[in-house]
């Protein structure tokens, strides 16, 4: 008898992942450009809205692209052991299963483009958002989140006014 976990060490790059919930019902409108979209997609707020209203929104935090992909491993594995487990012949076994895989194959590819997007465009978000409203050169915003801040969103954008501040009165030329 094939488990999920047989399965995943199989399928996964990782070789295990969490359980996930059941799958969600269907959305009422089909997309044919979204189809591998199981769920709503995040709303962020406009541009220039205040930073403190785009954190407590959740425009800064992980892309929730990372844990559907995580969900649709569990959920092909599933089918796969149901298959595997059945009492009908190797061949329409093989057939079947391939047929699930080559389906989810092209979700899991469209969910990674989707996440490598969706993060490209938080992290720009983040960038804009702290120079807008904190000022600063670009080069500096950017120094600054990827060489110098640590701890989480909050911690970096808490540290940033003090940071620049500093640059700036190093910068004075008298």
């Amino acid at each position: 008898m094939v488990t999920i976990e047989d399965v995943l060490r199989e399928y996964h790059p990782l070789g295990t992942c969490q359980q996930a919930p059941p799958k969600p019902p269907k959305m009422a409108k089909f997309n044919v450009y979204y189809w591998h979209r199981r769920y709503p997609t995040h709303k962020s707020l406009k541009p220039k809205a205040r930073i403190d209203e785009k954190l407590k929104n959740g425009d800064f935090d992980y892309s929730p692209y990372a844990k559907y992909l995580e969900y649709e491993y569990w959920w092909m594995a599933e089918e796969i052991v149901e298959i595997r487990n059945s009492d009908k012949s190797d061949g329409w076994k093989k057939d079947a299963e391939l047929e699930v895989y080559r389906d989810y194959k092209r979700r899991f590819d469209n969910l990674r483009k989707d996440f490598e997007r969706d993060e490209q465009d938080r992290m720009e978000s983040l960038l804009y958002s702290i120079q807008y409203y904190f000022s600063g050169r670009k080069e500096q915003v950017k120094d600054f989140v990827y060489n110098i801040a640590e701890g989480e969103i909050s911690d970096v954008i808490k540290a940033y006014p003090k940071w620049i501040q500093q640059q700036n009165t190093l910068e004075c030329p008298f």
